[in-house]
């Protein structure tokens, strides 16, 4: 609980560019319109996705660089889908480093 509540801290704490590796699973048929119009909406911070089939779940991975403010977007965006299962997120530079 900790681990979370000091990632989701920095994570709204973290102003100027970012590079993060967010990790996300969802049911593909369920999302999947509405999923790729998001990632579309954020093809600015956006570099490079993966995606793998796990059964009737997807995993994907993006990952990002930019703005925080907008990379923090993406995740809320991801976040709200119901289909979305689980959002990670690794913020591996911040305006900090």
């Amino acid at each position: 609980m900790l681990e979370y509540i000091e990632l989701h801290s920095r994570l709204e704490d973290t102003t100027g560019e970012v590079v993060a590796l967010v990790a996300f699973d969802y049911r593909h048929h369920d999302v999947i319109q509405e999923l790729h119009a998001v990632q579309h909406g954020y093809q600015d911070v956006i570099l490079n996705t993966s995606h793998t089939h796990q059964g009737e779940w997807c995993l994907e991975s993006l990952f990002c660089r930019g703005a925080a403010e907008r990379v923090r977007e993406l995740i809320y965006r991801l976040r709200d889908f119901d289909g979305v299962r689980r959002v990670k997120v690794m913020v591996i530079r911040d305006g900090e480093a």
